[in-house]
């Protein structure tokens, strides 16, 4: 009795086979993509590995449909289109974006923008951390714990900052002073403590200087900065970026590699500055 219903010319029979073909296909696309990462992992980069892996997963979906569609369904994909009319044209369109994101997928790879890890900051983001990048779209959870979920087509589009690639970062920090204070002994006191500070340049644990100097091996940190590679270039600099009627605002311009420990960096540096601030007995506004 149910070979001989039939919705819209497909068999039931044949529909349950191909709801079969879906499950079965669902499960080795799984499958093929844990394998392809077991047999990757550790011979590749992990973007690579998952990336490969994401391309075959993908592979089998897309062959598994297809098969269910033209063998099973015998039905072609052009003629079902129209038949849908309206249906049809909104599949059209989300198959458009899905294919915009597919191959922005690929250019990304390829050109290499962004890499799992770095941090980044892409539209309203903030600074985050790249946690997954696949064929359709990139993953990427902040500070806060917050994780965004953008299209590759979107982010290809996007002025994306890479921290990570750029290797350095000027952080100003804003400071009010009163008419009457030195300015002279203030920038000395300022200098003293980015000095003293481990992971402000260019007086940095051995550590850091050991990573730095392999960074500055890298052609994409020296194109950056012009060849001129040298911890000299990272000296905290103070300039006077306003003037009111209570006080003038210095900007205080201090070099850092970990974006990721941004606010760590400037409150430890800001709270040494009060406590050397207090004991000189300057005043601030």
């Amino acid at each position: 009795m149910l070979e001989d219903i039939s919705i819209g010319g497909v068999t039931f029979e044949n529909l349950l086979i191909f709801i079969f073909i879906l499950i079965a296909t669902f499960i080795a696309g799984n499958i093929s993509y844990a394998v392809v990462r077991k047999l990757l992992d550790g011979k590749l980069s992990l973007g690579n590995s998952k990336l490969i892996a994401r391309a075959t997963e993908y592979a089998v979906f897309i062959f598994g449909f297809s098969f269910g569609v033209y063998f099973v369904l015998q039905l072609k994909l052009t003629a079902l289109a129209a038949s849908l009319g309206i249906i049809g044209i909104a599949v059209a369109f989300a198959s458009q974006q899905l294919i915009q994101n597919f191959i922005a997928g690929i250019m990304i790879s390829i050109g290499r923008p962004i890499r799992l890890d770095d941090w980044v900051e892409i539209g309203d983001s903030g600074i985050s951390s790249i946690r997954d990048i696949t064929l359709m779209r990139t993953v990427l959870r902040d500070k806060n714990g917050r994780l965004f979920y953008i299209p590759n087509s979107v982010l290809m589009s996007s002025v994306i900052i890479n921290y990570t690639k750029s290797g350095f970062v000027e952080i100003p920090v804003p400071l009010k002073v009163s008419f009457g204070s030195d300015l002279e002994k203030i920038r000395k006191i300022i200098f003293e403590v980015a000095n003293e500070h481990a992971n402000i340049l260019p007086n940095v644990s051995r550590k850091e200087k050991n990573i730095i100097a392999k960074l500055f091996e890298l052609p994409s940190i020296k194109m950056l900065f012009k060849d001129k590679t040298d911890m000299s270039m990272f000296k905290p600099r103070t300039l006077v970026s306003d003037i009111s009627d209570s006080g003038a605002t210095l900007s205080i311009r201090i070099w850092i590699r970990k974006i990721e420990k941004k606010d760590e960096i400037i409150s430890g540096f800001l709270e040494e500055l009060l406590k050397r601030f207090k004991q000189e007995k300057i005043e601030l506004k």
